[in-house]
């Protein structure tokens, strides 16, 4: 009976050391885990990699994980002061080759940049090197985690596709208004004697654009300017799809009467 137990206690202490997490306190420490700890970004040099040993300061292999490509660690072990982080079975690299990979999640993501364009996709976010693909305005993609590097913040969308964050919104961005054709003529309200109003000012029908609008003028040598509807009169409301556009009398007289593009901006 004594010998049975005594077997029994054996099987116990077997099983549980099967589940027992590995974590020594000496000069060389190591920390296991089952399953992966964290997920970590190749920072080394653009086009190059770095060597898998496979162990902690002992042989290399063949292998190497390529600058800019994420890989999951599964522990940690510090050998004579250099800290090593396994990414596999007999695979180990030098974790100050690892860099922060900060994932929220799959997370859906609106590229809001400009209407017609697209953003460049990276194949690292530590290179310049483009993938040759572009994410058009106002399209969803999911975003897998973020890297920051030199200040810029970059967001992953796959294996080896990267976009600057700053680009990209959590909600659909709104669509810039349609440009509308318009004819300018041009004054100068100083002649006028209206001082108050500065040269950015147009006089427009109110019906049309309220006072306060903000407006982007092109003209037809493709300049693009900035205006405020201010003013308007009795002209503005003969001439709806009229612009009169304040500038310095010597301009005025030259500016004449021209076709114009005209988008509201606010």
């Amino acid at each position: 009976m004594m010998k049975l137990k005594s077997i029994l206690l054996t099987l116990v202490a077997t099983a549980s050391l099967g589940f027992t997490v590995s974590q020594t306190t000496t000069a060389n420490q190591t920390v296991h885990a089952a399953t992966a700890i964290a997920t970590k970004t190749v920072s080394y040099v653009p086009n190059y990699g770095i060597a898998v040993y496979k162990q902690p300061a002992g042989a290399a292999t063949s292998q190497t994980l390529k600058h800019g490509t994420n890989w999951k660690i599964y522990s940690y072990k510090t050998v004579n002061g250099v800290q090593w982080a396994s990414v596999g079975t007999n695979q180990w690299v030098q974790a100050a080759y690892m860099k922060d990979f900060t994932s929220n999640g799959v997370e859906v993501k609106y590229v809001n940049y400009k209407e017609n364009y697209g953003i460049a996709v990276y194949r690292s976010p530590y290179t310049m090197a483009t993938t040759g693909q572009t994410l058009k305005h106002g399209t969803s993609w999911k975003v897998n985690g973020y890297v920051t590097t030199n200040g810029k913040k970059w967001a992953n969308i796959g294996t080896n596709q990267w976009v600057q964050a700053a680009y990209l919104s959590s909600t659909v961005p709104v669509a810039q208004a349609p440009a509308r054709t318009m004819t300018a003529t041009a004054y100068d309200p100083r002649i006028l004697g209206n001082y108050t109003f500065g040269y950015d000012t147009v006089a427009a029908n109110l019906s049309v654009f309220p006072r306060g609008t903000k407006l982007a003028i092109t003209f037809a040598n493709g300049t693009t300017k900035t205006y405020v509807v201010r003013d308007t009169g009795g002209f503005a409301y003969a001439n709806p799809n009229q612009l009169d556009i304040a500038m310095p009398n010597s301009q005025a007289l030259q500016f004449g009467r021209q076709t114009i593009s005209v988008r509201v901006i606010k």
